[in-house]
C-alpha cells in the first residue's frame, strides 16, 4: 500500500513548524509598513464570542458510562473511545488518533473491566479513528473495518504534503499558542471542546485491519451481538455498529452533535451527500435507546433520538437541494454559496450549529459534483490568475497606493476578502510589498476571529502566521 512516508511529513511539518515557530506578532512590524497602520483591535463577532463561552464550560475529558457495559471516552482525544463490555471479552470501538491518548483511554477502561479485548472496530479510514491502536493492541486481537478502508487510506496518502498541510491548518496544528487554536465544539446533549492531539506514528505503529467486509457483517461475543453496516456518509468506507442487545447504535461520523462537514477543507474528494442522509433513517429503524458518535456525548432516549436525526437528515437535504436547484436554474454557484443557509427551526437547534461544517463550502461542494469545475459561464473556461488580473487592476488603478487605499478602507469597512484578493494581487506582481502583506494578514487574523467554524477559523489563522514570516 501507498503512503505518505514519514520523510514526506516531517519535511512538510518541519516547513510549517519554522515558519510557526518563528512568527512575531505582526504589531511589532507596523512601523516598518510605510504609511499604514494596522488596527489596534479586532474584536470577535458574536457568534465567536458564544462559541468561546461554550468553549470555557466545555467538559472535562470522561469515561461516560452509555448504559450497563457500554461506556465511551470523551474529551481525551479528537474523536472518542468506545468500550463494549460482554461476558466474554471486551469490543473496542475506535481508538484515537494518538497512542498517548488511546493509553490514556484504556488505563481508564481497565478500572472497569480487566477481561481480554477480544475485536478493535474501525468505524472509518480517518486518522483520528485507529492511529491509537498500537498502544494496547496484542496479536490474536481481530481488527475488523470496511472493504474499502484500505483504499480510502490510500487514496487520502496519495495526496503527500498537500493532504499534510491543509489538514495542519485546518486543525490549527501548527498554532503552539494554544489560545490561537480553536476546538472543534459539538454542544449537544453537554459541550466537548475537542483538539486533535497529532503524533506521527511510524509506519511499523499502524496496525492495519485483519478483517473487512462489504455490505454487513456480524459476530457474537459472549452472547452479545455486533451488527456492522456499511453506511457511506462522511466517509464511502463508514460503518455503524448497531449491539441490540445493549440497545446501542454507534453512527460514527455519521452523526455528531454540529452541521456535518459535507465538504472539508483539507481536501477530499466528493462525499455522499444523500447515503449520509439516508443513514440517518437507517439507524432511525434500528429504534436505539443510546446514540454513541464518533465525536462528543452520547444521546438517550429512543424518542430524542429519533427525532435528532430525523432533523439532521433534513437539514442535510436542504442544504444538497440548495446546490441542485442552482445548478437545475443555472444560477451562479459564487452568488448562491455565500447565502446558503438553513431555515430557522433548523438553524436555531444546538446539535445543527456550524462549528464543523459550513453551509456555503458545501453548497459549493456539492454544486461541483454535479457540473464539475465549470459553471457554465463562458468567461470561467480559461479565467486569468490573480496575478494577470491583478495587473491590469494595478495599471487600472493607475499605481499600487491608490489600490492599497482601497484595501484599507475595504478593511475598516470589515470587508476581509475584499482586501485579501487585492492584496493577493499586489503580492503576486510585488512579492516584497510589505505594506499589501500587513494587509493580508490584519485582514485574514480578522476573518479567523469572525468565524465560528473551527475549521475555517484555524485555517485563517495558521496562514497569518506564514505570511508574517514573509516580512
Amino acid at each position: 500500500m501507498e503512503k505518505i512516508s514519514r520523510r514526506t511529513f516531517v519535511a512538510a511539518a518541519a516547513s510549517l513548524m519554522a515558519l510557526s515557530q518563528s512568527f512575531i506578532p505582526w504589531r511589532e512590524k507596523e512601523a516598518q509598513a510605510f504609511e499604514y497602520t494596522p488596527p489596534a483591535n479586532m474584536p470577535y463577532s458574536k457568534a465567536r464570542e458564544e462559541m468561546n463561552q461554550l468553549i470555557l464550560r466545555a467538559d472535562r475529558p470522561q469515561v461516560v458510562k452509555v448504559c450497563e457495559n457500554v461506556y465511551s471516552a470523551v474529551g481525551f482525544a479528537f474523536a472518542t473511545m468506545i468500550l463494549v463490555v460482554t461476558p466474554d471479552g471486551l469490543v473496542i470501538i475506535d481508538t484515537t488518533e494518538s497512542m498517548s491518548a488511546s493509553k490514556r483511554v484504556m488505563d481508564e477502561f481497565r478500572k472497569i473491566s480487566n477481561k481480554p479485548v477480544k475485536n478493535i472496530i474501525y468505524t472509518h479510514f480517518h486518522p483520528d479513528h485507529w492511529y491509537g491502536t498500537k498502544s494496547f493492541f496484542t496479536p490474536g486481537i481481530n481488527v475488523i473495518a470496511h472493504n474499502d478502508f484500505v483504499k480510502e487510506a490510500k487514496l487520502w496518502g496519495s495526496m503527500g504534503q498537500s493532504a499534510l498541510i491543509r489538514a495542519a491548518a485546518m486543525y490549527g496544528l501548527f498554532l503552539f499558542d494554544d489560545s490561537m487554536r480553536v476546538p472543534w465544539v459539538t454542544a449537544d446533549p453537554s459541550v466537548v471542546a475537542a483538539q486533535l492531539k497529532w503524533e506521527m506514528p511510524n509506519p511499523e505503529d499502524l496496525v492495519w485491519p485483519t478483517q473487512t467486509f462489504k455490505d454487513q457483517y456480524s459476530f457474537q461475543i459472549g452472547g452479545i451481538t455486533f451488527n456492522l453496516h456499511h453506511a457511506p456518509g462522511e466517509t464511502a468506507d463508514q460503518i455503524i455498529v448497531e449491539i441490540p442487545e445493549y440497545k446501542v447504535v454507534c453512527p460514527a461520523d455519521n452523526y455528531y452533535a454540529c452541521f456535518p462537514n459535507l465538504y472539508t477543507i483539507r481536501g477530499t474528494t466528493a462525499r455522499p451527500v444523500l447515503e449520509w442522509a439516508a443513514c440517518q433513517d437507517k439507524v432511525i429503524k434500528m429504534e436505539p435507546e443510546f446514540l454513541v458518535p464518533g465525536h462528543g456525548s452520547p444521546l438517550t432516549g429512543k424518542g430524542r433520538i429519533k427525532e435528532t436525526l430525523g432533523n439532521y437528515r433534513d437539514a442535510i437535504l436542504h442544504v444538497h437541494n440548495l446546490a441542485l436547484e442552482a445548478v437545475q436554474a443555472f444560477k451562479p454557484i459564487d452568488e448562491v454559496a455565500p447565502q446558503a443557509s438553513l431555515p430557522p427551526h433548523l438553524s436555531n437547534l444546538p446539535y445543527l450549529k456550524q462549528y464543523y461544517g459550513y453551509i456555503p463550502f458545501c453548497v459549493r461542494n456539492i454544486y461541483h459534483s454535479y457540473v464539475g469545475w465549470f459553471d457554465g459561464n463562458p468567461i470561467n473556461l480559461s479565467p486569468l490568475s490573480r496575478k494577470e488580473l491583478g495587473a491590469d487592476v494595478l495599471k487600472l488603478a493607475g499605481s499600487v497606493e491608490k489600490v492599497l487605499e482601497y484595501a484599507e478602507m475595504a478593511q475598516k469597512e470589515g470587508r476581509h476578502q475584499a482586501v485579501l484578493e487585492l492584496c493577493e494581487m499586489i503580492l503576486t506582481n510585488d512579492p516584497k510589498n510589505r505594506t499589501a502583506r500587513l494587509m493580508k494578514i490584519v485582514s485574514l487574523l480578522a476573518l479567523g476571529k469572525a468565524t465560528d467554524n473551527s475549521p475555517a477559523a484555524n485555517y485563517y489563522t495558521t496562514f497569518a502566521t506564514l505570511e508574517n514570516n514573509k516580512l
